[in-house]
């Protein structure tokens, strides 16, 4: 199958690959699993008022970062099942069905964003527009979280559970680290699978950068 043939992944997990990707995974989906999302947050204290988690499946991490720190959440999920059952038992928490691409957000409404083991699955051409959304919604200063394999250099797996569609796997976080405004601060290596940190392949962590723009460009220190 050539690339234009190839169904848009964004599409299709709109359409029915992300209510299906929620019904393998709706079991393990809840508040009280061991999430290193959560323990990186806790390493590095931090306390943020307003949280969007982009592929928040049913809401089950936000409603534990809206529980630990009364941070007001809201999260964006391709899958309509897994937003209506997280309405349902999370309805403090603002859950919209959308894609990492264009987000139903106000430019700098969040002072954390997390991108929720998600980036693997978007279409590489929507690559930079999901990097000029998740930075239109997050505030000067604030943090964003990737969740996501991390690879040591680009590549692709063919996606196990639906023809046609590809996992894209590399350092995401060097999308954002390309520009001056954003740091990468902190890196952690998901080591609750046991030895799967080991293979290459199988490798997950969380990376934290800030996001600066005042101090991305000071002055020309060159000038005499």
């Amino acid at each position: 199958m050539t690339a234009s043939n190839r169904p848009k992944q964004t599409d299709t997990f709109l359409k029915s690959e992300g209510d299906a990707w929620f019904s393998r995974n709706a079991t393990v989906l809840k508040e009280d699993r061991d999430d290193i999302v959560l323990r990186v947050l806790s390493h590095l204290k931090a306390t943020p008022k307003r949280v969007l988690e982009i592929g928040a499946a049913n809401g089950y991490r936000l409603a534990a970062i809206e529980r630990l720190h009364g941070s007001a959440c809201a999260g964006v999920e391709p899958s309509a099942k897994a937003v209506e059952e997280g309405k349902a038992a999370y309805p403090s928490i603002d859950l919209k069905v959308g894609s990492a691409d264009s987000l139903p957000f106000d430019d700098n409404a969040f002072d954390m964003v997390i991108i929720g083991f998600c980036m693997y699955l978007v279409d590489p051409e929507l690559h930079f527009r999901a990097v000029a959304e998740a930075d239109r919604v997050l505030t000067e200063g604030g943090l964003l979280v990737i969740f996501d394999f991390q690879t040591p250099a680009p590549y692709y797996n063919d996606y196990a559970h639906l023809p046609g569609l590809r996992a894209h796997k590399m350092d995401f976080s060097s999308l954002f680290t390309a520009h001056p405004s954003y740091s990468l601060v902190h890196r952690e290596l998901n080591q609750a699978g046991g030895d799967t940190f080991m293979d290459l392949d199988r490798r997950e962590g969380v990376d934290v950068l800030t996001k600066n723009m005042g101090r991305a460009f000071p002055p020309n220190p060159y000038k005499s």
